[in-house]
C-alpha cells in the first residue's frame, strides 16, 4: 500500500480585475500575429520558479503558498502585429484539475472576453506536502485562447520550492535531542535507551530506522516519527511506542507490511 498526503489549499486571485495592461505585459510566444489574444505580466518569463517567502511570493508569508504576482489580460492593444478584435469566449486553461489551474481558469473566465481586461495579480501555488516531507509545487498549464478562427496558445511553467525558513532536521530538530534526550542515562550510543540513540549523526538514521526495517515504508512514515519524539522532547507525550525496538519485533512488521503491500 503506498501512501500520499497533499495538503489542499483554496488559491484564488484577488477581488477585482484591471482595465489595463501593466508595462511589463508581454505574449506568451508564438505568432506574433494572435499574441494579443491573452499576454502576461507578474513574471521574469513564461517560467519562473519562486521560494516560499522570498521577493516572488508577493504576499511575504512562509505558509506554504507562493502566491506569484502573475496576471492575465486579454485582449491587449500595441503587441506587435496584433489587432485584438474581441475573444470568441473566456480563456480555457487545461489541465483543469490543479487548484492552482482552476484559480486562473476562474479569473480569467471573470473577464469580459468581448473587451481589455486584466486579472488581479495574485495566484496561489502551494508546495506539495506529504508524509514524505515538504517538495516543490509544480504547475505546467497551458492557456488558450481564440479570436476569428485563430489560436493563441500560452505555456506558463511554474515552480515553488521550500523558503529557507522551512523545518530542517540538522538545524531545528537535532538541537532538541541533542539538549534534552542524548544525554547519560538516556538516548545515547552507550546507553540506548529504548534502544535508541538520538545522539548528532545518528538520530536521523534511528528513528527513520523505527520504521524502515521494511526498507520501503520510511519514506512515508520516518518524517511522523522523527515530528512526535521531537514532540516528546519538548514535554509532549507519544501515544503507543517506537516500534519495531528488537530484531522479533522487525520480523512481525515485515509480516505486516507484506500483508498490505
Amino acid at each position: 500500500m503506498r501512501i500520499a498526503v497533499a495538503l489542499a489549499f483554496v488559491l484564488v486571485l484577488g477581488p477585482a480585475a484591471r482595465a489595463d495592461c501593466p508595462p511589463d505585459c508581454v505574449g506568451g510566444g508564438g505568432p506574433s500575429a494572435t499574441d494579443c489574444f491573452v499576454a502576461w505580466s507578474g513574471l521574469p518569463g513564461m517560467s519562473e520558479a519562486c521560494a516560499d517567502g522570498e521577493a516572488c511570493d508577493i504576499d511575504g508569508k512562509v505558509d506554504g503558498v507562493c502566491t506569484l504576482g502573475l496576471q492575465g489580460c486579454i485582449n491587449v492593444p500595441g503587441l506587435g502585429a496584433c489587432t485584438p478584435a474581441g475573444l470568441s469566449g473566456p480563456p480555457t486553461v487545461t489541465p483543469s484539475k490543479t487548484p492552482t489551474g482552476q484559480a486562473l481558469a476562474a479569473a480569467l473566465h471573470a473577464l469580459d472576453p468581448s473587451t481589455h481586461a486584466c486579472t488581479p495579480p495574485g495566484l496561489g501555488l502551494p508546495l506539495k506536502l506529504s508524509l514524505a516531507g515538504i517538495k516543490p509545487g509544480k504547475a505546467h498549464l497551458t492557456v488558450t485562447a481564440s479570436s476569428g478562427g485563430k489560436r493563441d496558445r500560452d505555456k506558463l511553467r511554474l515552480t515553488c520550492t521550500p523558503g529557507a525558513a522551512q523545518i530542517g532536521f540538522a538545524r531545528d530538530v537535532q538541537p532538541i535531542f541533542t539538549a534534552r534526550c542524548a544525554i547519560t542515562s538516556c538516548h545515547t550510543n552507550q546507553n540506548r535507551s529504548g534502544g535508541q540513540s538520538l545522539e548528532m549523526g545518528v538520530a536521523y538514521a534511528e528513528l527513520w530506522g523505527v520504521v524502515a526495517a521494511v526498507l520501503h515504508t520510511a519514506p512515508y512514515f520516518g518524517p511522523a516519527v522523527i515530528a512526535a519524539c521531537a514532540l516528546k522532547a519538548l514535554g509532549g507525550s507519544i501515544q503507543g511506542k517506537l516500534w519495531p525496538r528488537s530484531d522479533e519485533e522487525r520480523s512481525e512488521l515485515a509480516v505486516v507490511d507484506e500483508s498490505v503491500e
